[in-house]
């Protein structure tokens, strides 16, 4: 009988020991995907784009320079059903920036770029792109903001519209 009880002892302590284990698997899981999850939701969430009506010609999109800011603007543009998406920002020198909401290397993703300081970060894979070097650094491709090629008219940003639908491929 003595033997019986050893047992039983034995036997309850590995079954708590299963469950104290189970426990703490589950809730390190459970952490795991907490943390994750609000890390993507932090991830996906991109602003909200300003729609820009071309001009009477419709050859070109502009905006105002007066609106662009430190604080990246994303616009969209309708190319028959597909939106394109590209943003404007200003560094810290005062120069204006422009740039597709897509890279020629993430772009499938269909993620884009969120601000972060005086970067904007790829919410793909991570990557940062100083706000100085948009459109001036890199012109070729990679993974960097797509090149937009931008003038400054006076007071507005013209954007030919061709240049629009030569990306076209980033955002179908």
């Amino acid at each position: 009988m003595n033997e019986k009880i050893k047992y039983d002892h034995k036997s309850r302590h590995k079954k708590t020991s299963f469950i104290v284990i189970g426990v703490v698997i589950g809730i390190a899981l459970l952490a795991f995907v907490t943390y994750y999850s609000m890390m993507r939701q932090g991830n996906t969430t991109s602003p909200t784009p300003e729609s820009i009506t071309p001009s009477q010609n419709a050859t070109m999109a502009s905006i105002p320079v007066s609106s662009i800011s430190t604080t990246a603007k994303f616009y969209d543009y309708d190319s028959s059903g597909v939106t394109i998406r590209y943003f404007a920002v200003k560094d810290a020198q005062g120069n204006i920036h422009a740039a597709f909401d897509a890279c020629d290397v993430c772009y499938e993703a269909k993620k884009g770029y969120k601000q972060n300081g005086n970067v904007m970060h790829c919410i793909n894979c991570g990557r940062e792109f100083s706000i100085t070097g948009i459109g001036t650094e890199n012109t070729a491709g990679g993974c960097w903001p797509s090149y937009l090629s931008m003038n400054i008219n006076g007071e507005n940003i013209v954007i030919n519209n061709s240049d629009l639908e030569a990306k076209r491929y980033l955002f179908v």
